[in-house]
């Protein structure tokens, strides 16, 4: 199975999109699937958008689902996360090798958004440009504004820009064996 290759590094992204047009049902059933075929040795990355940017209860869907199929020490990625209070630590608390990866999605957080990346440690953060969706405001987004992102996760966690992108690095090369 191609999962199983030396030269596939993770599974995904995979999700539900509460803003794409396909039903959810449809949407539910693929996941299933997919995530049946995840190997416990590689990520998923996990796509989680409801029709408000952060659906709480699409994300409380999503991680029932991958209860009944993942593993408890599998490796995940909530790609673009947008943060609201509480969420990441439900993931945390039965998926503790979750990491949360931020976009460029965070310039415009809202307070409720800012206090959620407060509340993900510095050893699960991730960082992200999506590009070419989900630009900072004002720029044609591209992936080399992964900078812009760390000095924006910085400020709204009252972090140093340079912790920030080390901590990511160092997350991302252990989520990936790197």
């Amino acid at each position: 199975m191609l999962l199983r290759s030396p030269k596939v590094s993770a599974l995904g992204e995979i999700g539900l999109d509460g803003q794409n047009g396909v039903g959810m049902g449809k949407q539910e059933a693929l996941l299933r699937q997919c995530l049946a075929k995840a190997d416990s040795t590689k990520p998923v990355i996990l796509h989680i958008r409801g029709k408000v940017v952060q659906d709480v209860e699409l994300n409380a869907r999503c991680r029932t689902m991958a209860q009944k199929y993942l593993e408890k020490e599998q490796p995940i990625q909530l790609h673009c996360f947008s943060c609201e209070p509480g969420v990441f630590a439900a993931w945390r608390k039965v998926f503790p090798q979750v990491y949360a990866s931020i976009s460029g999605m965070v310039a415009r957080f809202n307070p409720r958004q800012k206090q959620g990346l407060r509340e993900i440690p510095l050893d699960r953060l991730l960082l992200e440009t999506d590009s070419p969706y989900l630009p900072i405001v004002g720029k044609e987004n591209r992936p080399h504004f992964v900078g812009d992102v760390a000095s924006l996760v910085a400020a709204h966690r009252g972090e140093r820009t340079q912790d920030v992108l080390a901590a990511a690095n160092a997350n991302c090369r252990s989520l990936f064996g790197l």
